[in-house]
């Protein structure tokens, strides 16, 4: 896949050329202000940005700074196109967070080289973190995960206004299954649920986490509350048909018990209160028999 660079420039014939030089290799879109910039990473997240320092309105050095303060587009690599030549110029470039630049007018290979060194380093960065953000045993996400990214979300909801859920599914006296068959047995059952989880979260923007020892976490957004109940129901369905048998449940097989809570627009993007919300909802369920729902709007 072609990685996407964003060049934000507002001269036509300079863009043109930075377009020609590097639209043969990448996916190459267009910004031509560091407004347009901002918001515009808001949404896609460029693997990198070329930037040029001088532009109307929020100049190179000011949009820099501004991505850099954000949480959600600080690792987007920004290399400058400058006509700049002195050092104090340049040092500029770097404390604005640059992570390279190249001078005007632009050499094509030394363009090429520049561009993928960066898009090497992106990569090599997001391979890094996907594998921090991983639980080892099950392969889905992990709590360090959640920490991480689930305020941010919230907040992309609110400000778009979207629909957004949370959903916790606990394994119906899992203690009891692990001391009968052993953890290796146990191991076993927990990936094959988070497993049977994430094969119904369809949509790319769904996330499952391992929230707990047995408990998983799911990370639904603009979701209605008819697909939130279709989704829970067919979670249980889903664990009942593969009929892991556990001789320690009154089923005679793994269950799951799930609270979930969903707002129709976002208002709360404080995590903790969702989870907080969540965590009681499932403990009704476990309250009113197992291997039930709980669904409430938050």
């Amino acid at each position: 896949m072609h990685a996407n660079i964003l060049v934000v420039e507002d001269d036509d014939i300079n863009y043109l050329v930075l377009q020609k030089i590097l639209s043969i290799d990448y996916t190459v879109q267009r910004c031509v202000s560091g407004f347009a910039c901002i918001e515009y990473c808001e949404l896609h997240h460029p693997d990198v940005i070329l930037m040029d320092v001088e532009m109307p309105g929020l100049n190179g050095l000011e949009t820099c700074q501004a991505l850099k303060a954000r949480s959600d587009t600080k690792d987007i690599p920004v290399i400058f196109v400058t006509s700049y030549h002195q050092d104090h110029e340049q040092t500029k470039c770097w404390q604005a967070g640059a992570s390279d630049f190249v001078i005007k007018p632009v050499n094509a290979l030394t363009l090429r080289h520049r561009v993928a060194a960066q898009v090497k380093l992106k990569n090599q960065h997001t391979q890094l973190e996907a594998m921090a953000f991983v639980d080892g045993l099950t392969q889905v996400y992990n709590r360090h995960y959640l920490n991480s990214e689930f305020d941010k979300r919230l907040s992309y909801a609110k400000r778009n206004e979207t629909a957004f859920a949370l959903v916790i599914a606990d394994i119906d006296c899992f203690k009891k299954y692990n001391d009968f068959y052993g953890h290796l047995k146990g191991d076993k059952c927990l990936t094959q649920v988070a497993q049977l989880i994430q094969s119904n979260l369809f949509r790319g923007e769904d996330a499952i986490v391992r929230y707990g020892g047995d408990e998983f976490v799911c990370i639904v957004p603009q979701v209605s509350i008819y697909g939130l109940e279709t989704l829970t129901n067919k979670l249980q369905s889903r664990i009942k048909e593969a009929y892991i048998i556990h001789e320690g449940s009154e089923l005679g097989y793994i269950t799951l018990s799930i609270g979930a809570v969903y707002s129709d627009v976002v208002i709360e993007t404080n995590g903790q209160r969702w989870l907080q919300a969540v965590n009681e909802l499932l403990c009704l369920s476990k309250k009113n028999g197992r291997n039930c729902v709980t669904i409430k709007e938050l």
